[in-house]
């Protein structure tokens, strides 16, 4: 099966600088496949954290915005909402492709230390990976779809800065077992992520991520489930 493109909204997988120092990034390609270690890749590039502090949500990051600021750019909305097909027709949910819904979409103020967070790209140069100052504010986000697949909140990290400057956006894995609505994978073991961004034009995601194999090495590979808002899904 041919997974759909990661839309280039999130372009590089985020991972919590609350624990280890490194986001790493990741190139979006029709079937993501994380190799072992020991199998090397040589346009990798990683950006690294040289700069964090904790900051009192009032006040001003050295770019000049709080997280009181961001939390009030991260507008709740409601919009269209479509539970996707992959190219080759596969449901990668039990949601139903065909049905008009709605999705409403929010974000509340979480406990945990707003952080302030400076990277610098290593590896690579060939490509650029969005790397510099960026504020970290813990969140709950709350995500209701009228089919009540989804009803769910989401904890994580709303970002803004350097990867999608202007533009706060917040991405969140979890797992299909743990959603008090009756969304599930059609694939047994599969996890998901959601991702929403809150510009503009607000949009975002559901995918699917579920094991592939590729020349014995064990990795991800990943499937657009859904989206609300201007996210490109074409194969």
């Amino acid at each position: 099966m041919r997974d759909r493109q990661r839309p280039t909204a999130e372009p590089r997988e985020h991972v919590d600088i609350g624990r280890p120092v490194m986001l790493r990034r990741i190139t979006a390609v029709a079937a993501v496949v994380l190799a072992s270690a020991g199998a090397g890749c040589a346009d990798t590039s990683e950006c690294r954290v040289v700069e964090t502090r904790t900051l009192a949500d009032a006040e001003k990051s050295p770019q000049g915005t709080s997280a009181s600021e961001v939390l009030g750019l991260a507008m709740a909305h409601t919009g269209a909402f479509t539970w996707d097909l992959t190219p080759d027709g596969q449901n990668p949910t039990n949601g139903d492709p065909g049905a008009m819904l709605m999705v409403a979409v929010a974000v509340e103020r979480a406990a945990g230390e707003v952080r302030h967070v400076v990277t610098e790209q290593v590896g690579s140069t060939e490509q650029a990976s969005a790397c510099g100052a960026s504020l970290y504010v813990p969140v709950r986000l709350s995500i209701t779809t009228s089919d009540a697949a989804l009803q769910d909140e989401f904890a994580g990290d709303l970002v803004f800065g350097a990867e999608r400057p202007g533009v706060p956006w917040i991405r969140v894995p979890f797992a299909f077992e743990e959603l008090r609505g009756g969304l599930r994978p059609t694939r047994a073991g599969s996890s998901g992520e959601v991702y929403a961004e809150f510009g503009a034009a607000p949009r975002g995601w559901i995918a699917v991520l579920h094991e592939a194999r590729a020349d014995e090495s064990a990795g991800e590979a990943w499937s657009m489930a859904g989206h609300w808002g201007d996210v490109p899904v074409d194969g």
